[in-house]
């Protein structure tokens, strides 16, 4: 299984899944890295939702893996 980069300019176009989903928001793709602040936006591929977080929270393996699973 893939770890997450260590170059977060890496990140964008990839896929993750979330372990525990809630409201069929188990697959996302990184849309947008802000270099400034070190965020990530990711969007659920089934409900179009949005989420920005650090960009290191993606190596949580309790809360994230990636690819789409």
């Amino acid at each position: 299984m893939p770890l997450a980069p260590h170059n977060p300019s890496k990140l964008l176009g990839s896929h993750w899944s979330r372990v525990n989903p809630e409201d069929r928001g188990k697959h996302w793709e990184v849309v947008r890295y802000d270099r400034r602040t070190g965020d990530v936006v990711l969007r659920g591929v089934l409900t179009g939702e949005e989420v920005r977080m650090p960009w290191r929270d993606l190596r949580d393996r309790e809360t994230w893996l990636p690819g789409w699973g």
